[in-house]
């Protein structure tokens, strides 16, 4: 996950749990609501200070949109990649030893 995407996710949490909509989001941070969708929608990227008015919008620290385990979202996509790789090997080694003891049997 790139530190864009984790941005993104972030922003999106963050601004759902204060209640804000992108409308009231851009209000507080003087910005279009266009622009906080192309934001969202990854079309854009904002500078250093509109992403530190985002955060006081938001009354988190600005590391927190880039905190990769910083919103459920991200926890969950992480969590999702560590075991599905995890889930993945375990199955591959328990059908190759049983791959193994059906020839063996043969």
């Amino acid at each position: 996950m790139g530190i864009r995407h984790t941005f993104i996710q972030n922003l999106k949490f963050y601004r759902k749990q204060a209640g804000l909509t992108q409308e009231r989001l851009a209000e507080k941070i003087g910005m279009s609501t266009a622009y906080i969708g192309d934001i969202e929608a990854r079309e854009r990227f904002p500078s250093a200070e509109t992403i530190d008015k985002i955060a006081d919008a938001l009354n988190i620290r600005t590391s927190v949109l880039f905190d990769e385990f910083g919103s459920p979202k991200n926890v969950e996509d992480s969590f999702e990649k560590i075991y599905a790789k995890r889930l993945q090997k375990e199955l591959t080694d328990r059908l190759a030893r049983t791959v193994e003891e059906v020839c063996g049997m043969i």
